[in-house]
């Protein structure tokens, strides 16, 4: 039998009424049939019935044909003719997710007491696998939640699906595993190849939309406020009628949240050998503090960042193990270390914290808080408002910070930084000095930016924070550190007060300030010189000679290599400082790894 009689049979079967027969009713109920599949096939959103469902098939029906069929007539007809594949195959009907979502509103209008109505969208959100992956179960496939989907130019309402493995407490979802016992979000590298991002809450993020703020982030410096009012508004110029279903301001908080697991998940998958990576559930708290509390995020970024550190400056610093050299020439000859001071934020007052990860070397390290003080609910002046100057964590303990100030008043503080300076200039013999210790004069204290380390190349392999100043017990506290987590550090180094930093190193090495380790071994065996621009302010005989790139000495080493490529590359951060300075700590740490990588891989 040729498939055009196999289709006049199938016709007659399933509609044994000529004056309903018809080649078109049957494409639209097979069609229609496979974007609202039956409650069998994927549940329908409680508290919708299959009737309802029919019933709007029906709609359909009468809306294209101007024939009216009955529940029983689309269901008798939809068994039959999907009960062969030659006869699915050749009816083919234009009716979309759009046509079906047009005629879902207008019967919405006609049937407004209809649950099918109100909770159907013919956006089905399924899970990314359902298959267990750990004891290989075939799943059911169940009806989650309704959602909201996030474009580039329109949203979406989508209906989300999922399949649960009970013998393994694992729930498989759009892009993402939830750990039910452990309360977690797992995302596989499988999971993440999917079309669409949703990890909790109502909303989903289309693929498309993180890429774009990706590329509108580097290219165009766009903060997630900035992005997120920009497409609001663009869904209300193209569609000028539709519900406001999300604020901006909500979705940028989303949008911030959800890009940075995704980004970190891909920079995980990228630079380790990891496969999966488990996030916190409540995965779509966009704040670092929820009422005075750390949030979820908050402390999954704290707990984990050391690690994802290490990853970072050992990937880059091995980048040319991994992508090859670079063009330059002399990749991973040189490095570069620099410090930035555009992306200030506040930070809390509280002096007294210390960091102890080289304290092997060089003693406890007075490292300051990098928490952002407490905000004010109001203009007013509270009985206790210095207390904003601290966070959260101190601020009951400013009095503490108070009874040590006064062991050093300022009066002798400020004598003080004026032997300091007085003292390093006749230590170093250079008229360059860095002190920024005169801050602590300041009512509101922020940070110093960052130190950050450089190849030649232009790959930043490590960076630190300054949050009181950049010293050279500062910069050899970032060198340990990059040193103890296992990068690669070339021999060769430049820095803008390489004299001091020097100077500092022999007179304090195999000390009590400076203990001699194999990772300060190191760092005394590398050359140290200033860069070309800052070497001209310097008037001191050895900056002139032993630390002078271009000196017989030197000039064989660091030939054709640009030591201005921290500044150069600073010149193009200044333009994210306000995307910056809207992270409080630790959130801005990982925002500024996810930062520099983008800027490798741009």
């Amino acid at each position: 039998m040729s498939t055009i009689e196999t289709i006049s049979q199938r016709l007659t079967l399933a509609f044994p009424d000529e004056n309903k027969r018809s080649f078109k009713a049957a494409t639209i109920i097979v069609n229609v049939g496979r974007l609202i599949p039956a409650s069998y096939v994927y549940p329908l959103p409680p508290p919708s019935t299959s009737e309802e469902r029919l019933h709007f098939i029906c709609f359909i029906l009468k809306k294209e044909t101007g024939i009216h069929y009955s529940s029983n007539d689309v269901l008798t007809a939809h068994n039959i003719l999907m009960g062969n594949q030659a006869v699915q195959d050749q009816l083919n009907f234009d009716c979309g997710i759009d046509k079906i979502q047009h005629y879902l509103n207008e019967y919405k209008n006609l049937q407004p007491q209809s649950a099918f109505a109100r909770n159907f969208t013919p956006v089905l959100l399924l899970p990314h696998r359902t298959i267990c992956s750990l004891c290989n179960a075939q799943l059911k496939i169940i009806f989650q939640s309704c959602a909201q989907v996030i474009y580039c130019t329109k949203i979406q309402p989508c209906l989300l699906y999922k399949a649960d493995c009970h013998q393994c407490r694992r729930s498989y979802r759009v892009s993402s595993i939830y750990l039910i016992d452990q309360k977690q979000t797992l995302v596989t590298a499988e999971s993440q190849k999917s079309d669409y991002i949703y990890f909790s809450g109502l909303t989903v993020f289309s693929k498309e939309i993180l890429i774009c703020f990706s590329s509108q982030l580097i290219d165009n410096y766009v903060t997630f406020e900035g992005f997120a009012f920009a497409t609001i508004k663009t869904f209300n110029r193209l569609h000028p009628g539709s519900e406001n279903v999300i604020t901006a301001d909500n979705l940028a908080r989303n949008l911030q949240s959800v890009w940075l697991y995704y980004e970190l998940t891909n920079f995980i998958l990228m630079t380790s050998k990891s496969t999966e990576i488990c996030f916190p559930y409540a995965m779509s708290e966009g704040r670092t503090t929820i009422k005075g509390q750390q949030s979820s995020r908050a402390i999954f970024i704290e707990r984990n960042l050391n690690w994802i550190y290490h990853v970072f400056t050992v990937f880059w610093s091995n980048h040319e193990s991994v992508f090859g050299s670079c063009k330059c020439g002399n990749c991973s000859k040189v490095m570069i270390i620099d410090g930035h001071q555009k992306p200030r934020r506040l930070v809390c007052r509280y002096d007294n914290v210390t960091s102890v990860f080289n304290a092997a070397e060089l003693g406890p390290i007075n490292r300051g808080c990098p928490y952002m003080p407490r905000r004010k609910k109001s203009h007013n002046q509270e009985p206790d408002d210095y207390g904003y100057y601290y966070c959260d964590h101190h601020r009951s303990k400013r009095t503490e910070e108070l009874s040590i100030e006064t062991k050093m008043s300022d009066n002798e503080l400020e004598k003080y930084l004026k032997y300091l300076k007085e003292f390093d200039r006749e230590e170093s013999q250079c008229n360059v000095g860095r002190h920024d210790m005169e801050e602590r004069f300041e009512t509101k204290k922020r940070s110093m930016g960052f130190i950050a380390s450089f190849l030649n190349c232009g790959i930043i392999i490590g960076f630190s924070d300054s949050i009181n100043h950049e010293g050279p017990r500062k910069i050899t506290d970032h060198l340990l550190t990059m040193l103890k987590l296992e990068a690669k550090l070339p021999s060769l180094v430049v820095y803008d007060a390489a004299c001091q930093l020097y100077k500092f190193w022999r007179y304090r090495f195999g000390t009590e300030h400076m203990e001699e380790t194999k990772y300060t071994r190191q760092l005394m065996n590398m050359t140290l010189v200033t860069d070309r621009f800052h070497n001209t302010v310097h008037t001191g005989s050895l900056c002139k000679t032993f630390f002078n790139a271009d000196s017989e000495k030197n000039k064989i080493k660091f030939i054709g290599i640009n030591t201005s490529i921290a500044e150069q590359t600073f010149s193009y951060l200044t333009n994210f400082k306000t995307a910056l300075r809207s992270f409080s700590y630790p959130t801005s740490a990982l925002f500024t790894i996810l930062l520099f990588s983008f800027k490798k891989l741009r």
